[in-house]
């Protein structure tokens, strides 16, 4: 594991496990700590377009990036109306769960020689789940659902750098084509 994937790793897992433990005191600053998240998320967009130079196009991430920076902005802003930081919470969850989604799928229909990709399979329901939760949330933005978003949130953070690890586990362990390798470590 490279370096910064390392930190990536610990930072995102601590942050997981802090969003758990104090998932009482976040509620008091919901907007505000969703908002560094998002934030982060977009900056993260950021240094992987940058450092694999994916701007544009079909992979490029810069207007992702864009997207979550602005997001972040717009809980900045409405951080004391818990309905709003719950539409916008929701409507950031849906657009990154559906690239998590677009993902897993094209890994499903890759070939594996033979061997059925379970860890893609984990995390399309997962992705699946979460775009669910997203709905309801929008359906009924308040105090309960974004708590419930708040744990989902601690899990999220966690899968988002244990994904890759399985993800790269199983193409080593089941073979892929070099060409396949540098798409899926995005």
């Amino acid at each position: 594991m490279k370096p910064l994937q390392l930190i990536k790793t610990v930072l995102y897992v601590l942050a997981g496990i802090a969003v758990f433990i104090f998932n009482e005191q976040i509620m008091e600053a919901l907007g505000i700590v969703v908002g560094v998240v998002v934030l982060l998320f977009g900056i993260d967009y950021v240094i992987i377009g940058v450092t694999h130079k994916k701007y544009f196009g079909e992979t490029g991430l810069f207007f992702p990036a864009l997207t979550y920076i602005l997001l972040a902005v717009i809980l900045f802003i409405v951080t004391e109306d818990i309905k709003s930081v719950c539409l916008v919470w929701a409507v950031w969850a849906i657009l990154r769960e559906g690239k998590e989604l677009s993902e897993s799928m094209h890994r499903l229909s890759e070939s594996r020689r033979g061997a059925f990709n379970m860890p893609a399979l984990i995390n399309a329901l997962e992705s699946v789940v979460i775009i669910i939760f997203s709905f309801t949330m929008i359906l009924e933005p308040g105090e309960h659902h974004a708590h419930v978003h708040v744990f989902l949130l601690g899990g999220e953070l966690i899968l988002e750098v244990l994904f890759p690890i399985v993800n790269a586990w199983f193409d080593e362990r089941f073979g892929q084509k070099d060409g396949e390798k540098a798409s899926a470590q995005e």
